[in-house]
């Protein structure tokens, strides 16, 4: 089975075109929404129609993505699926203390935040009229704002102009380990966007506590429950007046509950599960040959069709000669995995991952410049990869070959790891370069007493 994600992806068409052609299932997804009358839509529409029409089954994050997707593509709607997307919850918590420190002078102050890309499509255009009249109306609002693009020349601009320098705070780009520690800073979450399929970034700030005031295009109603946004038309005044209200109510809002409704509502457990099922589906349906791809390449047109045709042809043969010198029986192909079969002989496997309980930290120092560290590491007869407590890789050569590598799966053990100097002559100069070299594993005799 081929599973290829975006419509604007070459490589995903690339392949769920070659993998039609070689018989195999083919599974789509689709993130984005797209018109139907721009230039570049309707070409883009053209292509879809060739490449996803003869998809086994086919994956939209909304409900309004899904019609969107049907329309274009002229893809059964009956083997389309919608599956929303879902969020890290243990990244994305509230946390009301950050918000008290900073407002511990100025309590009655609420924080408006809005993370997004600068851009026409986010709404910019909406947002630099809306924000002087926000902060005219009410004197305890800031406006916190994160990210980067064309508009933050306007954004200074307007700052200058309305001379709004203390209450208006220009982040730029953030990368997205600070996203949620702005999120927690804020009250209100803003989104202007003019198109969104589903928008994981109104999700996010209701996760870490805050009520979202959002445009309601595409699949943004579908998102999140009622009492937690504030819904408006993708125009100025509908947006001032739902963020006015939202300005007005958001300290008689349970906030605090959005977290634990949202976690019980949205996991990527679930979307893994759905995704299964999904691809149970598609491989009970029943396989296009070559005659139904040709008459697919047709449906494009007479022209078109044609040339269509002319390509579908050209792949099924070249792919034919292939296999004449390329046997696909030399190929190596992925073996069934099998629970019950690895826990009996996982040697068998080959290259595997050995888990290692995480005992506490450990920073021992053995010899200079040498450090024990408790590790997870995969391993094969002659290199090993580290992974430490810190989620840090570390790779090294092995001193000498693993004839077999045993399994510790139940033991505690600890990568003994030393920085072994070298001299490197770079030009008319001299570099010394630090190398990690991996000397040993250290087991818990205690936890290995039933291993070899």
């Amino acid at each position: 089975m081929v599973h290829g994600h975006t419509s604007v992806s070459i490589l995903s068409s690339i392949c769920l075109m070659t993998a039609k052609s070689m018989g195999l299932k083919t599974v789509f997804t689709e993130h984005s929404l797209f018109t139907y009358h721009e230039f570049f839509a309707i070409h883009l529409n053209k292509l879809m129609k060739w490449v996803h029409k003869d998809l086994d089954a086919a994956i939209c994050v909304s409900s309004a993505c899904k019609d969107n997707f049907v329309l274009r593509a002229k893809v059964d709607p009956k083997k389309t699926f919608t599956i929303p997307n879902a969020v890290d919850f243990s990244k994305f918590t509230p946390d009301f203390q950050i918000r008290e420190k900073e407002l511990k002078n100025t309590p009655d102050r609420i924080n408006i935040v809005f993370i997004s890309r600068l851009e026409y499509r986010k709404g910019i255009d909406l947002l630099i009229p809306i924000i002087p009249k926000i902060l005219a109306k009410f004197e305890n609002v800031n406006f916190i704002i994160g990210g980067g693009g064309s508009g933050m020349g306007r954004l200074k601009e307007l700052i200058e102009k309305h001379n709004l320098h203390g209450r208006i705070e220009l982040l730029g780009a953030l990368p997205h380990d600070k996203v949620r520690d702005v999120l927690c800073r804020g009250h209100i979450f803003l989104n202007t966007s003019l198109t969104e399929s589903f928008c994981i970034a109104i999700l996010e700030a209701a996760s870490c506590g805050l009520v979202v005031v959002s445009t309601d295009v595409g699949g943004v109603p579908e998102v999140l429950p009622p009492h937690m946004a504030y819904l408006a038309r993708p125009d100025q005044k509908s947006i001032l007046r739902q963020l006015c209200n939202a300005v007005e109510e958001v300290h008689q809002l349970p906030t605090e509950t959005f977290h634990q409704e949202l976690s019980e509502m949205y996991s990527w457990k679930q979307v893994a599960e759905r995704t299964e099922k999904v691809y149970e589906f598609a491989m009970n349906t029943e396989t296009a040959d070559i005659f139904d791809r040709l008459k697919t390449a047709y449906s494009w047109g007479v022209i078109a069709g044609f040339y269509a045709m002319i390509f579908s042809i050209m792949e099924f043969v070249t792919l034919m000669v292939l296999d004449i010198f390329w046997p696909e029986s030399e190929i190596d192909i992925v073996r069934p995995m099998e629970h019950q079969d690895y826990s009996t002989d996982p040697h068998s496997f080959g290259e595997h991952h050995f888990f290692v309980s995480n005992k506490d930290e450990r920073n021992l120092l053995v010899q200079t410049d040498t450090v024990k560290i408790d590790c997870t590491y995969t391993a094969t007869r002659d290199r090993i990869e580290i992974v430490n407590h810190k989620r840090r890789f570390i790779t090294c050569n092995l001193p000498r070959p693993i004839v077999n590598p045993i399994d510790i799966d139940k033991c505690t053990c600890n990568a003994i790891i030393t920085n072994e100097k070298k001299t490197k002559v770079l030009g008319n100069d001299k570099v010394q370069e630090k190398e990690k070299k991996f000397l040993a594993l250290e087991m818990d005799s205690e936890s290995c007493e039933e291993s070899p």
